[in-house]
């Protein structure tokens, strides 16, 4: 009996003893509070975003998906200039829970120069002077583009993919004239690349494949201004532009 008063009053003593601190550091443990409070919805915020992004793959289709390096007809000293130009048929689809658009799009490749073969020698995308077609039968098939616009397809480009949307057409490369190992390297009649994508926040998504390696004449009969674009923009007049 006494021993259960006497824990009854200890109980008593340390729950006033609770209740008077409380009181005189209200202050303290509302701040105390408000500090627990923004540390647990920062870290909710932070799990959101990091659920809340996009997220982009993608993959070659069947079409004009080749790599071409042929002799430009210099020389530089005693070496033959060369230009290498690859085209890729590409489809994109952002499977990711927030909204992107596609801001860039490179092509790597190893070429003879690199002593490892894990560098990558990296090509920008390049505008097409035609489009890209070729013909079944008496159709003439023409491709779409996916960054820049089509001469001879009306349709818009769509390059800001909602989760869940794709995109998908002719991506084009060329490298500037060169000589010597500044040229692919081929194995088994083939160039491995490295497709590089890129989204609005920088964030860089890769793949690689291999593609065929293809004499000019052959590239040629699905663009016959394949190969030189970079000569008329870098060698060429700007020629006055007419409305027809």
């Amino acid at each position: 009996m006494f021993f259960s008063s006497t824990v009854r009053i200890r109980k008593e003593i340390y729950l006033s003893d609770i209740i008077k601190w409380t009181n005189e550091n209200s202050g303290f443990l509302t701040l105390l509070l408000f500090l627990v409070t923004l540390f647990f919805g920062w870290i909710s915020g932070i799990f959101k975003h990091l659920r809340h992004r996009p997220n982009f793959i993608f993959n070659l289709i069947p079409g004009p998906t080749f790599c071409c390096t042929f002799i430009t007809g210099r020389k530089y000293e005693s070496y033959d200039t060369k230009r290498t130009a690859i085209v890729i048929y590409l489809t994109i689809k952002n499977i990711g829970s927030a909204s992107s658009q596609i801001e860039k799009i490179q092509v790597g490749y190893h070429n003879h120069t690199f002593k490892y073969s894990f560098l990558w020698f990296w090509l920008n995308t390049t505008i097409s002077l035609k489009d890209f077609g070729h013909t079944v039968g008496d159709n003439l098939r023409h491709y779409p583009f996916l960054i820049q616009k089509n001469i001879l397809l009306p349709q818009n480009n769509i390059t800001y993919l909602k989760n869940g949307q794709s995109a998908s057409g002719i991506v084009y490369f060329e490298q500037s004239e060169s000589y010597g190992g500044f040229v692919p390297k081929v194995k088994n009649g083939k160039v491995k690349i490295n497709v590089k994508v890129y989204d609005i926040y920088n964030k860089s998504y890769t793949k690689t494949f291999w593609i065929p390696i293809v004499d000019l004449d052959y590239a040629k009969k699905f663009n016959e201004e394949f190969g030189q674009s970079l000569e008329k923009i870098e060698q060429g007049e700007i020629e006055e532009w007419k409305v027809f």
